[in-house]
Formats: C-alpha cells, structure tokens, sequence
C-alpha cells in the first residue's frame, strides 16, 4: 500500500513522504487492512524493527490530529519512555507531547493539554487512582512491549491498569509485542484482531561459534514456520517440529580465525574486519565489564586519530559523572576512549546516554551488556554475540528463557545501513551447539502467562480498586478481577478469590479498608495515592508511632526504610560478614522502630539484610566515599541511586502519613530526606539547597569555613572560584543576592 493512499492528514502525509515513507511493509499494511484507521483494536506480534512504533504513529494520525483525541503510550522502561519522548517531541513539532514517569503524588493536570502522553505503566496506574479529568479524552492506548504482561515484575500492574482502562473508557487499543507463541490469546482477552507477522526490514541470520567457526542456519525457516504450522493453541506438534529440524539442516560455516581462545574476541575482529559494530550480552555485570577490557584492546587499533579525539570528549564526561570517579568510572572511562564499552544497571544514567550516543555515532565499536539493554532502547548493530546463554538463577546455573535471547537478537541488523543481521551465539562445548540450534534458533518463545496471583500485588491493586470506588462491594471486586488475563487464561478463580478475601481482611486490620462498608478509609486512600504497598505503609506507620515518643537515631529511620518491599531486594549479608552485621544490629536495636526477632527465628536473616541495607545507607550519608560504598557494600554507583530515589519518596510518604495522623516527626524526616538525596552530613545542609552544589562542593565549601548564606557573601571571588569553578562560583553569588557582581558587559564571560 501506498502511503499516499492513507486516509491521515495531509501535512503528516507529506512528512512521511519526505522523510522517505512512500510504502507501507507487510506488517503496517495488514494493520491498515485489519482496521487500524477505522478505530479497531489490534495486537501486533512481529519481530524487532519491523515498523511497529510506525503503526502506532499511524493511530495517532487519526486519533490525536484529526480528532482531537489524547494518545497514551504507555512503555515498560523510563528509558524508553525518555527514548519515545525525544523522538516524538522531534518528529512531531505541531503536537503537543508530555512524558510522565516520575514517583509524583499527582493526578497529572499538567497533562490535560497534551496530544500524546508518554508514561510507564506504573506511572498510568498511579494516575488512574487520582482519576484525573483529562483521561475521558482519551481516544488511544499504545502498549508498547505488550509481552511484557509475563513479567513478574511489570506484568501485574499492567494487566490491571489494562482491564481498569478498558472497563472506565471505550479507546482504540494497540499492543505491539514480539513475535510469541500464544498472541492470539492474549488478543482474545483484549477482543483484539491479531496481526502476525514474520517481515523484518533486515534478514537476520542465526549462528553457533564453536572451534573458529560460526555455522550460520537461516532466520527465515524458524520465522516461517512460527505462523505456518501453529496450531489454533499456538503449539507445534512433533511432526512439525521434525520438519522444521530438516529444514534447518542446511546451513553454511564461516571460519573466524584469529587466533585467540575467546570466542567473542575472534567474533569481534572479524566483525571490525567488516567496518560493522558488535553488541556482546554477558550474563552479568562483572561479565559484560571483563568482556568489554577485552574488547577494548581489540578496537583500539581500529580508531582513526580523530575518532579518539571525539571518544575523549565521552570518556571525560563519562568519569567525571560523579562527584568524585570510582574505580567502575575510571574503568568505563578507559575502555570508552579505546572505542568500547559496558552496559548495565550499575552506571548512571549520564553514562548509559554517553555509550548510547557514542554507539550510535559508530564511535565505540563494542557494547558489552547485560540482557537489560535489549528490553531498552533502540540501540541497533551489525551483529549480536550472545556470549552467556545461562545465568545463576539462586538453584544453580540456567538457560535463559526464548523469549529473552528473541529480544537480544533482536537487536542484529541496522535497517538503512546493513542488508543482514547475524546473531552469533557462543557454545561452550561440541555439544551445546545442537542444544542451541534445537532450544534457540528452532525454539518458541515461551507462552505469556499472566503473574497476577500474587498476594503483595493483589493488596495494592486492591486497595486502589476500593480507595477509588472503582469497587463498592466484594462482588464487584472479584467481578473486576473476572476481566483480567490471569482469569481468562486460567478459568478457575477460587484460589485467586481466597487470596483476594484474605487481602481485603488484611486491609481492614491495617485501618485502610472498612472491610463492612467497603470503602477506604482517609488513611487508606492516602496509602493508594502514595504507590506503595500497603505492608510497607502499615510497617512505616507503626514506626513513626513508635518514633514519636522515643529517642530516635538515623539507624532508626534508615532501618524502617529498608524492611519495606520498595527497597528490595536487600544486600545479602555474606556468611564472613555475619558476626559484624549482628553486632550491629545489637548496638542499633535501642533505636529500631520495631522488637528484633530471635536468632533462631525465620525473619532474623532477613533482619540481617535490612540491617546491611540500612548501613549502606547511612554510609551515603555520612559521606563515604561511592569507590568505598562500591567495595563495602557490593553496590554500583546506578544501584545507589535507585535505591536513594526509593527511599526519598518512601520518606516523602512517611511524611505525609505522619501529617495524616499528627506525629510530630516531619523535621527529622525531611533533614534525611536531604541528606539522602544529596549524601550529605548533617552539617551541610545550609549549602545544598544552593543549585548545583553537591555533596563535593558543599563539603569543599564547608571545610574552608564557608558555611551559609552571609559567609559566601563575604567570602571573596578568586578564593571561591578556586573552590569550586567559575562558572559555579558566580551562579552561588547570584542566588545570595550579588547580582551585580560581575562587570554586566563581561558576565557571560564566566558561563561560556
């Protein structure tokens, strides 16, 4: 189909024309051919890259620009929502685009302006519990990553905020997914029609190194035989399988000879040999590190002079990210200027976006990652080697699900630049390549089963249904709960009803449901506006009632903070660790909020835990340095933050759970909610609330004698300049009043 042919306004059918959009591929034209323009419901399962996001774009041609309409697209990662945002904001210049996926106690009224609102899932069903006016206008849902719904971690909330949707307003739905083995019942339960389809703009070949050389099977038999020979329960049967197997006989091997014992470094300088760039998934972090100090003395030789220099630029940034480099800094740092790079959860976002930019730059030539960066952003290359196919999985070493290694090699081929893309796969024996071949390259994802018979789950949704009046009544709660995926896929709902009557019990005893009147109470709706789980409201409220009366340290805090479910999962104390942890959990129970179980009682191991978690955090505070937090504690500067983020909106609704019921703790609360955001020492926090000073330079400030507002009013330019930069110097005089400081014709002069 033509895109001159569609039905959209003409100023975007121009746009896509220009941009080189003249015809629809296989997928986007069976979307069209199934209703996409007329307002149906679809589920598209194909592959990565397969113009997904365009079919997306297309509804909400007819949605957001021809009717006025808000379009919500809804995406399981805050990088990918930042990802989805610059894009559209780019492309979209004419419409208005808002992203919210913050932890903002907030019905989003910002939003009620918008033409495409891009959240989390999270972010969406956090909103629906404030019920906010905007959201009757919406006139299309984009689930982005729909598959998702097997998570155990994701799945859950989306699968509810998808039945509240569909139950409160009549929208357009679009889920696009990868291709799985069981869309069509997953588009049953939405009452979606199915497009399924195998197209991928680039071919992508499936291979298995062993000994220096790859066999490479073709990507088309699998693809194929997913949509041909399914049966209606989206199972293959043993015949069919066999045919798949002779198929795939035929292959073709590649020597890769470059004599190292690594694999992955022989995949890689052939892959340099080619002028292409690589993307190697490990395991885990110390893996994808270790992989890419390898790669790095390998695509040193492959930079021109000017190459480095730009690579220079993106290491600096990289090690100077934080206040002061850890050796995980410097590391990255090292490697990004010899043109590779790691990946993974442990870096700060302001290094993940550097490798991202540089990577797609074609600057660094290696990525070595963690599977995260597949369920990410768009971050395509030449080729993927799939170095670790197991992972330790607390019984031992396992394989990694199909879906999984479908969405790593994925990210093979780069359309416009690449006519293939080939996915490498490392055996680690003769015999684990058949097992590859059979389990991989010729295996279905797996089905997408629904997690929602979970009791932490069922308690905050529940709540939020009660808190809401979405549910007036135990029938009209366990009816709700009739419509979700987990009902549809299992039939049999007496287990999840049990569950559900217990949580609602549950509820009751915390003071946040009056189980006879079925409705929330004031506290209780609090709780569900806040986004967290109503244990770790119940457990917070309960402490701060205890506080209120009592001598309290840090460690009595910090300590509350850490037994909530939103800080885990908690740092293990290791066994050599064991008698230092309990003698500080002896010295800090004076303090605790709540009595310590006996040594031999099943919560005291988990005590323990909290306990180490807790410290951490008071070593954040205390200003230790991250190279020494990282080494004490076994935690990245990336996992630091994201739990000093939980913890500072843990703390925003401690207190305002202790405003609801009048304890007098909101000093001591909001000091540490400062001090954790900033990792600062008590005595810094005059200095802090000054823009861009940080834990460094407050400390800098503060041991020179500069310790408020009058003594940096007085304190001299030079000197101050010496401290802590020009450019912040003269921004701290300004926000003490000495506007006029500077010469006005030259003051630019110190912020170029």
């Amino acid at each position: 189909m033509k895109t001159e042919n569609l039905e959209i306004p003409e100023g975007l059918k121009n746009k896509y024309i220009d941009e080189g959009i003249t015809e629809l591929n296989p997928p986007q034209e069976q979307a069209v051919d199934k209703g996409l323009m007329d307002g149906d419901d679809l589920i598209v399962a194909s592959p990565t890259a397969s113009g997904k996001t365009f079919i997306a774009e297309l509804g909400i041609s007819k949605k957001a620009v021809e009717q006025g309409k808000t379009a919500i697209y809804i995406v399981p990662l805050k990088a990918l929502a930042s990802e989805k945002y610059e894009d559209f904001t780019e492309r979209y210049e004419d419409l208005d685009v808002k992203m919210s996926i913050g932890n903002s106690d907030d019905a989003g009224e910002y939003l009620d302006t918008a033409d495409i609102v891009i959240v989390t899932s999270e972010k969406m069903d956090s909103m629906l519990r404030h019920n906010p006016s905007w959201i009757h206008n919406i006139g299309l849902v984009v689930v982005d990553e729909i598959h998702l719904l097997t998570s155990e971690n994701r799945g859950p909330t989306l699968e509810v905020t998808l039945t509240r949707l569909r139950e409160l307003l009549d929208f357009q739905l679009l889920g696009l997914s990868a291709t799985i083995s069981n869309a069509s019942e997953m588009a049953e339960w939405l009452d979606c029609s199915l497009v399924s389809s195998d197209y991928r703009p680039v071919d992508l070949k499936h291979g298995v190194y062993w000994n220096q050389e790859v066999e490479f099977y073709s990507g088309d038999e699998k693809v194929e035989s997913k949509s041909e020979l399914d049966t209606p329960e989206g199972w293959s049967t043993g015949t069919e399988m066999k045919e798949k197997k002779d198929q795939a006989s035929e292959s073709e091997i590649e020597k890769v000879e470059y004599g190292e014992d690594h694999g992955t470094e022989n995949i890689l300088k052939d892959t340099l040999e080619q002028d292409k760039q690589a993307i190697t998934f490990c395991n885990s972090r110390k893996g994808s590190e270790k992989e890419s100090d390898r790669a790095a003395k390998i695509t040193e030789e492959d930079l021109s002079r000017e190459e480095k220099k730009d690579l220079e630029e993106y290491s600096e940034d990289i090690l100077n990210a934080l206040g002061s480099p850890t050796s995980q800094c410097k590391r990255l740092a090292k490697n990004v200027a010899k043109g590779a790079a790691f990946h993974h959860a442990g870096l700060v976002s302001q290094q993940r976006k550097a490798v991202e930019e540089a990577f797609k730059e074609g600057l660094i030539r290696n990525i070595s990652a963690t599977p995260t960066l597949a369920a990410g952003i768009n971050l395509p290359a030449f080729r993927v080697i799939i170095r670790d196919l197991k992972r330790y999985t607390g019984d031992g070493m396992d394989f990694i699900p199909v879906l999984e290694y479908e969405q790593m090699t994925g990210r093979a081929g780069r359309p416009k630049y690449d006519n293939e893309g080939q996915a490498i796969s490392i055996a680690k024996q003769p015999g684990m390549k058949q097992e590859i071949l059979e389990r991989y390259i010729l295996g279905e994802a797996e089905r997408i089963q629904s997690k929602l018979n979970v009791e932490p789950v069922l308690r905050m949704h529940t709540l939020a249904l009660i808190a809401s009046k979405f549910c007036s009544s135990m029938e009209e709660l366990l009816e709700f709960y009739s419509e979700t995926f987990y009902a549809h896929q299992f039939g049999d709902m007496s287990s999840v009803e049990e569950k559900i009557r217990k949580v609602v019990d549950t509820l009751d005893s915390y003071d946040f449901v009056d189980a006879e009147a079925f409705e929330a109470t004031k506290i209780g709706r609090k709780v569900s506006d806040l986004y967290i789980d109503p244990d770790s409201a119940h457990l917070i409220l309960k402490g701060l009632e205890r506080a209120e009366g009592s001598e309290t340290r840090d460690i009595s805090y910090l300590f509350m903070l850490s037994r909530t479910s939103e800080l885990t999962p908690k740092l293990r104390v290791k066994d050599k660790e064991w008698d230092e942890y309990e003698k500080m959990l002896m010295d800090a129970e004076p303090y605790l909020l709540e009595e310590v179980p006996q040594e031999w009682d099943v919560e005291y191991e988990t005590f323990m835990n909290c306990m180490k978690t807790a410290m951490m955090m008071n070593s954040w505070i205390s200003e230790m340095e991250e190279e020494e937090i990282m080494n004490e504690f076994g935690i990245a500067p990336g996992g630091i933050r994201a739990k000093m983020q939980n913890a500072d909106w843990l703390l925003y609704s401690s207190k305002e759970l202790a405003r609801m019921k009048g304890l007098e703790v909101d000093s001591d609360l909001e000091k540490l909610r400062i001090r954790l955001k900033h990792g600062i020492d008590e005595e810094l926090l005059s200095l802090v609330k000054y823009d861009q000073i940080g834990r460094v330079r407050a400390r800098k400030l503060y041991d020179y004698g500069i310790r408020n507002k009058r003594d940096i009013k007085e304190v001299n330019f030079e000197k101050l300049k010496k401290l802590i930069g020009k450019k912040t110097a003269g921004l701290l005089k300004e926000q003490v009043g000495e506007e006029n400081y500077f010469d006005r014709e030259n003051i630019m002069d110190y912020f170029d």
